[in-house]
């Protein structure tokens, strides 16, 4: 029991600061890459294929994380870091196949961008850092939700499983899917895994051709990575300009 104390505990403050996870993953990937990339080895066609599969396998996460957001009440699925919020128990939509569905995307971005790498050790330490990382912040909010709803949450942990989908439960949401909602909320993980995809990008190229970064031959990259984060970023400058100063989002 005090083992499991402990890891409710570090639950507590690892949901607390989850939003740093990606930057230590930004920063052991460097030698990661540089000594286990197959991107140098493999042919361009096999290479795009599988950087392919990594952008497709982290659109689906963040069109799960979408999903989720736009189709439950307020009040849940926030963002909130000092304390557990739950004004409802959500069981219907995402959450009427699996109990973390907005972890299960974070999963499959950082997967996407993993397989991106071209790096199975990559694959490998990230799934057991989310791993490590989330099985505490899940018990904490297991914990915070059956201390609430009870024999309410027993009964939908029964039934619904913790991470792997069981699609044959699924029930639509009551509430309509809210694009205003998605567009509030979600901008900020859209941004961050665009510029974890061009950072991972640079990265690669920039280990099989060291002198990529000054290449004249790179200038059309360059000028791809320039276009794709200068519309991102004004999109975002728009949508927090809304969100602060009108009521278009609401």
């Amino acid at each position: 029991m005090q083992f499991e104390k402990k890891l409710i505990s570090d639950g507590k403050y690892l949901f607390k600061y989850r939003g740093q996870i990606p930057i230590i993953l930004f920063l052991i990937s460097i030698p990661i890459i540089s000594e286990t990339s197959y991107y140098n080895i493999y042919n361009t066609n096999l290479v795009f294929l599988i950087q392919c599969l990594g952008v497709i396998t982290s659109v689906i996460g963040l069109l799960l994380r979408y999903y989720t957001v736009g189709t439950t009440a307020e009040g849940t699925s926030g963002k909130n870091r000092n304390k557990q919020i739950a004004k409802h128990l959500n069981t219907k939509g995402a959450y009427s196949v699996v109990r973390n569905p907005l972890y299960l995307g974070n999963y499959m971005i950082w997967l996407g961008l993993s397989i991106f790498s071209i790096s199975y050790i990559l694959i490998i330490i990230t799934t057991l850092l989310f791993t490590i990382h989330y099985e505490r912040i899940i018990l904490s909010e297991e914990n915070f939700l059956l201390a609430k709803f009870k024999k309410k949450y027993e009964k939908f942990a029964q039934e619904v499983p913790i991470f792997f989908p069981k699609f044959q439960n699924f029930k639509h949401s009551n509430i309509q899917l809210s694009i205003k909602r998605i567009l509030k909320e979600e901008h900020s993980p859209t941004l961050t895994t665009i510029l974890s995809f061009i950072y991972i990008d640079i990265l690669t190229k920039t280990i099989d051709a060291p002198n990529f970064l000054l290449s004249p031959t790179s200038n059309l990259d360059w000028q791809c990575y320039i276009l794709i984060v200068g519309i991102t970023i004004y999109v975002i400058i728009c949508l927090k300009l809304f969100k602060r100063y009108t009521q278009l989002l609401d």
